[in-house]
């Protein structure tokens, strides 16, 4: 029907709090994933709402964020987040530390120019909105031996 259920945050910069939240996702368990973009960090929310951690910095360097936009939850927890000033996305392990980053400014396949968005499904792809390149580029995450699944190495077999 529409009806409100509940508001989370304010405007502000103390944790629970947002300058300019721009996108969300929703892991399987229910945490909520807000890219709290004026105050250049990820904040992660249980279901009820209250603040797990949050990480992320204003900044140039690796696990930084200039203009982030989208954001994404794989499977395992892992935090995916498009920038659109350094045209890649960066991701995250599920407690905040740089794990690997995506991407640099052209217009070949793995390339962006000012993306703007990000989703990841439930097969662990990843989409990522490439806005002046006027495209959709989607990757597959490669799983690790550690994390299984269809796919992945099996133990005895050949090394990757």
């Amino acid at each position: 029907e529409g009806t409100l259920v509940t508001t989370i945050g304010e405007r502000g910069k103390a944790p629970g709090q947002f300058n300019f939240p721009t996108n969300i996702a929703v892991d399987r368990a229910g945490k909520l994933y807000v890219m709290d973009t004026m105050n250049f960090r990820v904040q992660v929310m249980g279901p009820d709402g209250d603040v797990l951690r949050t990480f992320g910095q204003v900044g140039d360097g690796l696990g930084q964020f200039a203009r982030p936009k989208g954001i994404g939850v794989d499977s395992e927890g892992n935090i995916y987040v498009v920038d659109a000033a350094f045209n890649n996305y960066q991701i995250f392990d599920p407690e905040g530390r740089l794990l690997l980053f995506v991407g640099s400014i052209g217009q070949q396949p793995g390339e962006f120019w000012l993306p703007a968005g990000l989703y990841v499904d439930d097969d662990d792809r990843i989409y990522v909105v490439d806005q002046y390149n006027f495209r959709i580029q989607m990757f597959e995450r490669i799983r690790t031996q550690a994390s299984g699944g269809p796919g992945s190495p099996q133990p005895g077999g050949p090394a990757g």
